[in-house]
């Protein structure tokens, strides 16, 4: 017994004693690797081993170096093997740049001044040098549009100003109006832009106050005989029991205000 006991300790000592730590063979994008004993590519490689990297033409090192050396070490990769791309910043089109006729490393960013009348894709003033190049050209084009827009959009409620026309030049504005009573809500002009308008404004419903919902809460209009009345959005309208009913609800919900369309009647028992 005591013979099998020191046969599996040896056998486990020994095992232990092979383990070598390794590292997975290197693959760097857009990077080279030089082996000088021409050893076939495999799976991992053990710790200690050396390798030397160049990188591919616009690529380059942390280092900037031209040969670079990476050991496999216990924690990996050391140091840690990338090939960066560079980026050369030309002469800006319409614009400037601090940075024109440099180059720079992947990662960095580059702030442009357009000139008047011009701008980057997306309204943006920075661009960034990305693994494929330039997030963006470094080129600033004309904000000016040439593009013609249709009949202004219609809305409810409400029309444009103007006599309407099938097409419209780039720049032209137009005015809305809402029809009586109702509110209008957002810019009253809209304009024509890369071939779309703006968006027009909205008419909100007015509140319309029924003889029929006066009589189903007893209530009637305060100092009115009218038995219907328009109340604009945001305005308020005041009531009062009918004779002989007796208020059931607040003093303030007898002075109520017209919220786009609705307004809530005070009760009367």
């Amino acid at each position: 017994m005591l013979l099998l006991i020191n046969a599996i300790l040896i056998l486990w000592i020994s095992t232990v004693e092979g383990q070598v730590g390794h590292c997975d063979f290197p693959r760097i994008n857009h990077g080279i690797l030089y082996d000088d004993k021409k050893d076939p590519p495999f799976s991992s490689v053990p710790v200690g081993k050396t390798f030397y990297y160049s990188c591919e033409y616009s690529f380059v090192s942390p280092s900037k170096s031209f040969w670079n050396r990476i050991t496999c070490r216990e924690e990996g990769w050391s140091p840690t093997p990338r090939c960066l791309r560079l980026c050369f910043f030309p002469f800006v089109e319409n614009g400037h740049s601090a940075s024109s006729g440099q180059t720079h490393l992947e990662g960095d960013t580059v702030q442009i001044v357009c000139d008047i009348g011009y701008s980057l894709p997306g309204n943006t003033d920075i661009i960034t040098c990305l693994e494929d190049g330039w997030s963006s050209p470094p080129k600033c084009s004309s904000t000016e549009s040439t593009q013609y827009c249709g009949s202004p959009p219609p809305i409810s409620n409400g029309d444009i100003t103007s006599f309407p026309l099938t097409v419209y030049p780039p720049g032209s504005k137009v005015q809305y109006h809402c029809q009586s009573f109702y509110e209008l809500r957002g810019s009253i002009d809209v304009t024509c832009r890369n071939g779309q308008w703006s968006e027009p404004p909205k008419c909100i419903d007015a509140c319309i106050i029924s003889e029929d919902n006066m009589n189903k809460y007893n209530v009637q209009l305060r100092g009115k005989d009218t038995k219907k009345l328009y109340v604009k959005t945001g305005d308020f309208v005041e009531f009062e029991c009918k004779w002989p009913h007796k208020a059931n609800t607040s003093i303030q919900s007898f002075r109520a205000i017209c919220q786009e369309g609705e307004v809530e009647y005070p009760r009367c028992e």
